[in-house]
């Protein structure tokens, strides 16, 4: 089972859901091109976009996106995972290492610290997974998108715009009970998710669980410290 490190300096953001609306995503990667000196890892935690997955409109709805990734991408390591919004999207970032929802939770070790990374939407119950993954069929992906560019991608311009006023904060009052159920499928001591947007540390028995905010709601970075223990130093950039 392959086993990838996690370097001192790494950095993890999740769920930007950008889209005609919200750019913060959009600033924060001009900003990585930019930079004099980039992070050592960039781990995207999925939902980075509202929709994107390998079709026509919206490949060029988030072009400068996609661009600045791929570009970044040749000078760091950067691991998508994909979420419920976007996915199919290997041919999309081919420097990237994306992770499919199938390929999650992805193995990481930190000094020897074993941590497993996933989106979030796993463990679910059959006939939700079964419907998610239907819709990240490629074959149904790509006669949609046909459909879709006969329609002069009325489809796409649907999704896009239904969630642009989407709330994307709730506090959950009984998260770690919401947790716990599928917390037992998980091996390693150390798990990170984003998705349920709670920016919330639970430690079950013998299970450190860390959910990471929505860069949508707050903005907020997470930096992994150069030190013995696994630890994630959070800045709000806004």
């Amino acid at each position: 089972m392959e086993n990838l490190q996690i370097k001192p300096g790494a950095v993890f953001i999740s769920d930007a859901h950008d889209n005609a609306n919200k750019r913060n995503f959009l600033k924060f990667l001009r900003n990585l091109r930019s930079a004099q000196t980039l992070p050592p890892q960039i781990f995207m935690l999925g939902d980075m976009f509202d929709f994107l997955a390998n079709t026509t409109f919206v490949r060029e709805f988030y072009a400068q996106y996609i661009e600045i990734i791929n570009e970044i991408s040749q000078k760091c390591e950067i691991y998508y995972f994909e979420g419920n919004h976007d996915f199919n999207l290997e041919a999309i970032f081919p420097h990237a290492r994306v992770f499919a929802n199938c390929a999650q939770p992805a193995n990481f070790s930190f000094k020897g610290r074993q941590i497993q990374i996933s989106h979030g939407d796993i463990f679910l119950p059959a006939l939700t997974k079964f419907a998610l993954l239907s819709l990240r069929n490629r074959a149904f992906l790509k006669f949609m998108d046909k459909i879709d560019c006969a329609l002069n991608f009325k489809i796409s311009k649907m999704i896009l715009k239904s969630q642009e006023n989407k709330i994307l904060y709730k506090k959950a009052w009984n998260f770690k009970s919401y947790i716990e159920p599928k917390i037992h499928n998980y091996t390693a001591p150390i798990v990170i998710e984003g998705h349920y947007h709670q920016d919330e540390i639970l430690e079950f028995e013998g299970v450190k669980y860390i959910n990471l905010n929505s860069f949508a709601v707050s903005e907020k970075i997470y930096e992994v410290q150069n030190s013995q223990n696994f630890e994630l130093f959070s800045k709000n950039l806004n």
